[in-house]
């Protein structure tokens, strides 16, 4: 694969440039034209996307976002050199009214990169819009990535979902409904791919939607302010765990008061319940949050590493 080459996706007149220097190759719209689920206007907002996209004028998201109209995919590949054809799907968290990719994303983005791993950045639609909407954006993502594995120098099999906080329940929703529709209608090819991870890690992800586990604000943002109990029960994904959810690696810090570690400790269980393969480090004196650590992707307020443990992980599971 040459360093210049350039791809065009089914759905898209973008150029990407695989394996440049820099890591980053190029932004992939979620949906072609309007998004489903859309709110008034977002026809408009997706049209300037497409064009800014199509005329080379988008850049990476390097903020936290709020209110995504337009959701999309910021694509970083790693050097040909390095390439292990591992992705990672990642969706970061902020309680489901933002998506923290500046200050959570791009140093585990640098961090996967420079040990071979594809990353794949989310921009995924929360507040102001409500389940199934941040699914939907989910799946698609999912399905994009492993539609275009060959192109982007990947595995189909070897694709991961990663979450933090609320993104780790997007994660985790993902992980165990990855085949659920919620109410969506196929609209091309692409819905016809697997959206089901290959394996995911889940960062003190919130898990559960129950009043005593949940992180309220992630709740309300994405079930609203008086849920029905069917549907808290279905976004409690320890309860929906079965043989076939993908692999999982949990980390959580001990201390943290915003998103109980009860949260990865239900999770876990329910794999070890059902077979699936799961490893959970709870992290001595962490607190809720990212943080960097001797140079690496951290939890804050620890003293205590993750990062390494889990690339070991990833390399078990991707090479099964």
């Amino acid at each position: 694969m040459k360093m210049t080459r350039r791809l065009t996706l089914l759905f898209l007149c973008a150029t990407l440039n695989i394996f440049a220097a820099d890591t980053y190759v190029g932004t992939i719209p979620l949906w072609p034209g309007t998004p489903p689920g859309a709110k008034e206007g977002d026809a408009e907002k997706a049209q300037a996307v497409a064009t800014a996209i199509k005329q080379g004028n988008q850049q990476p998201v390097s903020k936290n976002r709020r209110n995504i109209r337009v959701p999309i995919m910021d694509v970083y590949l790693p050097t040909k050199e390095k390439n292990t054809g591992v992705a990672m799907v990642i969706y970061c968290g902020g309680g489901y009214g933002a998506v923290c990719i500046g200050s959570e994303g791009l140093s585990v983005k640098k961090f996967l990169n420079d040990n071979g791993i594809a990353v794949f950045m989310v921009s995924y639609r929360c507040s102001p819009f409500n389940h199934p909407v941040p699914l939907w954006d989910a799946q698609r993502a999912m399905r994009i990535v492993r539609s275009q594995a060959k192109e982007f120098g990947i595995e189909p099999n070897k694709i991961g979902a990663m979450g933090f906080s609320a993104g780790g329940h997007e994660a985790a929703t993902l992980s165990v409904h990855y085949d659920k529709p919620f109410g969506y209608k196929p609209i091309d090819a692409i819905d016809k791919v697997s959206a089901r991870p290959d394996f995911s890690c889940l960062i003190y992800p919130v898990i559960s939607m129950r009043e005593e586990l949940t992180h309220a604000g992630s709740r309300r943002n994405l079930l609203g302010a008086s849920p029905a109990d069917d549907l808290i029960a279905k976004l409690s994904n320890d309860e929906q765990i079965d043989k076939n959810t993908p692999p999982a690696f949990l980390a959580h810090g001990t201390a943290d008061n915003a998103v109980k570690p009860e949260n990865s400790e239900r999770y876990h269980e329910a794999c070890k319940k059902h077979g699936v393969a799961t490893k959970l480090v709870l992290v001595k004196g962490g607190k809720h949050g990212p943080a960097m650590l001797n140079g690496k992707p951290s939890i804050n307020r620890t003293k205590e590493e993750y990062i390494d443990s889990m690339l070991k992980w990833i390399i078990e599971i991707a090479g099964k």
